[in-house]
């Protein structure tokens, strides 16, 4: 693996200098290459077992582009996987290899391809490596762009299920926009967006698989129609999806396995003024994981359902994050608020503020099934959150924010699943020591009535020296717990950045839990080691 490692940096670079000796007529080369290693150590403070020494995640990337051509190819390598990640991410190989053609009509494409129906809720072919999602389709897609109002896209293929490229199950879809004004009031600034999509998904996997209900149908119609509005300052959209009968599963009902259609309604709703602006969301899902094949018992969803809760940047607002229930059903919103207050005299130098807040239900199951946009079914989570942020001058900006955050949480001690409240509260202050150097600094503390842990301190110190480099250490103990004993999660590293190279290296202890990132989340048990991570972009 570190012969192919090797030769691939290699490759990258001869073709970066080739690509700058060539004319420009003759196109353009580039590369990539992301790689994160981990090496994990034994640590008699974690009660879980170590179950490997090292793991690296690896991303080659090659991509030639001329006029309106262009191909590329990816190389994908766990060997083996890093902590918290699948395990069937496993091994290396030619994972993505694709070309294309496009002008001003049309955008055609051979191989693996990424896309998105709508917001994504009946259809998305991503990749988020953080998360260790690849689910690329290898076949073809078409966009057509006959006049400037309409467009239509159709597609299939077979979806990638983590390294397999060629597996049974295919994809079929179709998509179209249009704008409805456009055509008829060429210079209004108002917009009105009409879309709508097809899905066709046929698993063809092996019915003698004992995870898989015989009367589950092989082939999945589903279908979903989309409206937007905007004008100004202000935006209006909605979408409903309807997924035809499918394989569904939920292990608190007593006959956790069905076979029954989904539904969803997502709306959105968002002002932008000069000094405020306000987002609303709400989103009711039944039933609604698009699951590649009836087969695995984990398999991989060809749709995106993100949590919609707020994404924070803070350790200790993240302890206990909200996953999203798929697999049956959930109701729920949030609403974001921020905008800038004149404060100290100063009004290039306001008060800043942000507010969130948040709630979900679970779903409640009848004799008929799921009660769409139900919310009897319990509460599944609530949160509240207010940041502000100050700069006092050149050299000066301060950040406190305070939240509390309400959620069933299974025991890690045995306890069940028992309700819980947390209040967290943060301080952050920054010093621009010159125009090169500056000093951050964190305090966190999180306060909860969770039977494992009722306490959380947290602090980090942060360095940076510009242009390039970062040094940081940081340390989060559970100060007040039913556990053993209490832990320091403690974490230290340093990180740099020039041009086209980004690097990083860090060693510390790092507490079970989930990891989230765009709304998504995977969980990651306990461990203790080094994490190094390199970006070269060419």
């Amino acid at each position: 693996m570190k012969n192919c490692i090797a030769a691939i940096l290699c490759l990258l670079v001869v073709a970066s200098a080739s690509a700058r000796e060539k004319k420009k007529d003759l196109g353009r080369l580039s590369g990539s290459i992301e790689t994160s290693w981990g090496v994990y150590v034994d640590d008699p403070a974690l009660s879980t077992p170590l179950t490997q020494r090292y793991g690296t995640n690896t991303y080659v990337n090659l991509g030639y582009t001329i006029k309106g051509f262009r191909a590329g190819l990816q190389y994908d390598i766990y060997e083996p996987q890093m902590l918290g990640y699948d395990s069937e991410l496993k091994g290396n190989g030619l994972k993505g290899f694709y070309a294309g053609w496009a002008d001003s009509k049309w955008d055609v494409t051979l191989g693996t391809f990424y896309g998105q129906f709508g917001s994504g809720m009946l259809f998305r072919a991503f990749e988020q490596r953080d998360m260790g999602i690849n689910t690329s389709v290898l076949g073809a897609s078409v966009r057509w762009n006959p006049l400037p109002w309409l467009t239509a896209t159709v597609m299939g293929g077979l979806p990638r299920r983590y390294m397999e490229m060629f597996n049974p199950s295919a994809v079929y879809g179709a998509d179209f926009e249009l704008s409805l004004l456009e055509p008829f009031v060429p210079d209004t600034d108002a917009v009105l967006m009409l879309g709508g999509s097809w899905l066709l998904r046929d698993d063809r996997t092996d019915l003698t698989s004992e995870v898989r209900v015989e009367t589950a149908p092989r082939t999945v119609n589903s279908f979903s129609g989309r409206l937007a509005f905007s004008k100004g300052c202000f935006s209006f959209d909605g979408e409903y999806v309807h997924k035809g009968r499918s394989y569904g599963l939920d292990p608190r009902l007593e006959q956790f396995a069905f076979v029954r259609p989904g539904q969803a309604l997502l709306l959105n709703m968002d002002i932008a003024l000069p000094v405020f602006s306000a987002s609303i969301v709400w989103r009711s899902i039944e039933n609604m994981s698009m699951w590649q094949d009836d087969s695995h018992t984990t398999s991989v969803n060809l749709n995106y359902l993100p949590s919609l809760t707020k994404q924070h940047k803070y350790a200790l607002f993240q302890l206990y994050p909200h996953e999203v229930h798929d697999f049956g059903g959930e109701t729920g919103g949030s609403i974001d608020m921020a905008g800038s207050i004149p404060v100290g005299g100063n009004p290039r130098r306001p008060l800043r503020y942000s507010v969130n807040a948040s709630v979900f239900w679970d779903m409640e199951y009848g004799p008929d099934g799921y009660r769409f946009m139900g919310t009897g079914g319990g509460l599944l989570w609530a949160e509240a959150y207010l940041e502000l942020e100050k700069k006092w001058g050149p050299d000066w900006k301060t950040v406190v924010a305070a939240g509390w955050q309400r959620k069933p949480e299974d025991s890690r001690l045995g306890y069940g699943e028992v309700m819980m409240n947390t209040v967290s509260a943060v301080a952050d202050v920054l010093w621009q020591i010159s125009s090169r150097y500056s000093l951050r600094m964190e305090l966190q503390h999180a306060w909860s009535d969770f039977v494992d842990d009722q306490g959380w301190v947290m602090g980090l110190l942060e360095f940076g020296i510009a242009p390039g480099f970062m040094f940081y250490v940081s340390d989060m103990l559970n100060y007040r717990t039913n556990a053993l004993s209490n832990t320091h999660y403690y974490d230290a590293g340093v990180s740099y950045a020039w041009k086209f190279l980004r690097a990083s290296v860090s060693y510390g202890r790092h507490r079970a839990g989930e990891t989230c990132s765009g709304g998504i989340c995977r969980y990651v048990p306990e461990y203790t080691g080094v994490n190094a991570r390199l970006s070269i972009i060419l």
